[in-house]
């Protein structure tokens, strides 16, 4: 742990240089998951031809890598730096709580979601939670924990932000979740087209917003530039039970789809997203 703190603390001009060589070896030595990246993009985007993938896949693997780096980076980095580095469009959001009620942020793993986490744990003024999925790898595990917490982040294992909220009550704060996550095998699956391919989403962020009558906000954030970043809020609803069923997730399904036919190569697409097959009959 020691060293890993030790080398987030070079320069990012200078952790980009490993950046670089990351990409290289991730790539073309490892080849890290080239082939779901290859499927999931060729069936994402049928009208490309087969140099415009690879073009992308390279791409793609780049952000990846940067990513990874800015990560490392984000473990030591100070307030000061990051507020240069990732601008906060939020008058919406600051708004919106006057209202003195939850609201739910919904985000997904799209340009560096670690570095938007907790861009927004500084920006906003309010207490600020999030859920999280455990992992696997214990040392991993509790590297981001510990990442994801270090500016006042409060961080609720996904099986337990249910009952934590009804114990936070009708109060000022704001919760953060990623919408895009594949549901688990056992899950209740709400199916969508996402990306052309049919899609397994969780319905519980919609669910969570009318029980606690939750505004909820989508994040849109874009890189500017390399190591540079720009998140934008826009309000999905402040009214969730008067909305249809199912129209918070297929706003959220429609504005990832913009933001990722905007710049493709900035999503997940490691991420074995499609796994599931939507059985016959499903909704």
């Amino acid at each position: 742990m020691s060293f890993i703190k030790l080398l987030s603390r070079l320069p990012l001009s200078v952790l980009y240089i490993l950046s670089d060589f990351l990409y290289l070896v991730n790539y073309y030595l490892i080849r890290y998951r080239r082939t779901l990246v290859m499927k999931n993009l060729r069936n994402s985007f049928p009208e490309k031809s087969e140099p415009e993938l690879h073009t992308l896949e390279k791409e793609f693997y780049r952000n990846l890598a940067d990513v990874s780096i800015e990560t490392l980076k984000a473990i030591t980095i100070s307030k000061k730096e990051l507020g240069k580095r990732v601008i906060i469009h939020g008058n919406l959001v600051e708004e919106a709580m006057k209202a003195g009620k939850p609201m739910i942020f919904i985000t997904s793993h799209f340009s560096n979601w670690e570095l938007e986490w907790i861009a927004l744990s500084t920006h906003f003024h309010f207490e600020m939670h999030a859920a999280y999925k455990k992992l696997r790898n214990s040392f991993v595990n509790k590297l981001i924990f510990e990442l994801r917490s270090r500016f006042g982040g409060i961080m609720h294992e996904k099986n337990e932000v249910v009952a934590d909220m009804a114990k936070l009550g009708q109060r000022k704060y704001i919760m953060a979740m990623a919408g895009d996550q594949r549901p688990s095998s056992g899950a209740k699956k709400y199916w969508a087209t996402f990306m052309n391919q049919d899609a397994a989403f969780y319905s519980g962020t919609e669910i969570l917003a009318r029980r606690m009558d939750a505004s909820v906000v989508y994040l849109s954030m874009h890189r500017l530039r390399r190591g540079f970043y720009e998140i934008t809020c826009e309000l999905i609803t402040s009214t969730p039970k008067l909305l249809q069923k199912n129209e918070i997730t297929n706003t959220f399904i429609r504005l990832m789809e913009r933001d990722i036919r905007k710049d493709p190569a900035s999503y997940l697409w490691s991420h074995n997203r499609w796994k599931f097959i939507k059985p016959t009959g499903s909704n």
